[in-house]
């Protein structure tokens, strides 16, 4: 059976995660963190244990659930653990799953060593997740270089979405299901069809790839994330081009939100976007391993 336990039981909860992580100290660490927490009661409905007969516990996760009606249909699943044995943990899991609806599940895995990382892959590989390594990354757009030779874009329309897929299946080398473009087009938050662009060399041809925008605040101080960017695939061998799109694209921001800024995830394998997005002038806020689990 699982729940979520009770504020008193929250230092506990937190001792038990540092404690599978290997911290020297968790109970004191626990004592430090709970000091901190401006809401027991809220964090404590969080975070859920499977537990056996006589209320033993057995493992445990912190969620962060979508709302019900919300455009971001996101499953966050954190502070993971297991006192015995690795299919208690998918067990628990499991039925977090089932427990809360989603799209999308990412289990972000800071300060895990190797070591427990090996641990609790089986249990999450077994639900279908995929391991990737994460990059948080921000760029402030009253630091954008020089445009150089810019390219043409066109914002999305219902006319043109199924140009849009086509160009992201030969950008991505796969084509998006219909469950996966709409939790793509509401990734974190409602859709903005005027910052999900075309790329052109002129209008007359081909797009060239693709880069999807979403918005937090606008304004001129507004705050973007990148979706998503990528390039057909008889551009990859060189960089160019995407960095050509990318400042193109990043542009447009510039010209609506001269003191903005972008945030992006990237979890992807190939890492030519991440240092691409270094050379540009992102700024890498973090790393760590994540289990992710996308609609096909």
């Amino acid at each position: 059976m699982i729940r979520s336990i009770a504020p008193d039981e929250l230092e506990w909860f937190i001792a038990s995660s540092y404690d599978f992580l290997g911290h020297s100290d968790p109970r004191a660490f626990a004592r430090r963190a709970v000091r901190s927490v401006h809401d027991p009661g809220a964090e404590a409905e969080r975070s859920f244990i499977l537990f056996s007969e006589g209320d033993v516990p057995l493992a445990g996760a912190y969620v962060r659930a979508p709302e019900q009606d919300g455009d971001d249909q996101n499953l966050y699943l954190s502070n993971l653990w297991f006192k015995r044995d690795a299919e208690d943990l998918r067990t628990l899991v499991g039925k977090l799953l089932e427990r809360f609806e989603h799209e999308a599940v990412h289990c972000p895995l800071y300060n895990f060593s190797p070591e427990k990382l090996a641990l609790v892959a089986p249990a999450l590989e077994a639900l279908g997740f995929e391991k990737r390594q994460a990059f948080d990354l921000e760029f402030d757009l009253a630091e954008l270089p020089p445009l150089g030779l810019p390219l043409v874009l066109e914002a999305w329309s219902e006319e043109r979405d199924d140009l849009f897929q086509e160009t992201f299946r030969r950008a991505e080398g796969f084509s998006p299901s219909e469950t996966f473009w709409a939790w793509l087009k509401r990734w974190r938050g409602p859709f903005h069809p005027n910052l999900w662009f075309l790329a052109f060399e002129t209008l007359d041809q081909e797009p060239v790839g693709y880069a999807c925008y979403g918005l937090y605040q606008d304004g001129v101080d507004g705050q973007y994330y990148l979706t998503a960017a990528g390039v057909a695939a008889e551009y990859r061998e060189s960089s160019e081009m995407l960095r050509r799109l990318l400042l193109s694209s990043m542009q447009e921001l510039a010209a609506r939100s001269p003191f903005g800024r972008i945030q992006t995830l990237i979890t992807q394998r190939d890492p030519k976007l991440i240092e691409i997005l270094q050379s540009l002038g992102f700024e890498v806020r973090g790393t760590y391993p994540a289990y992710v689990k996308q609609p096909h």
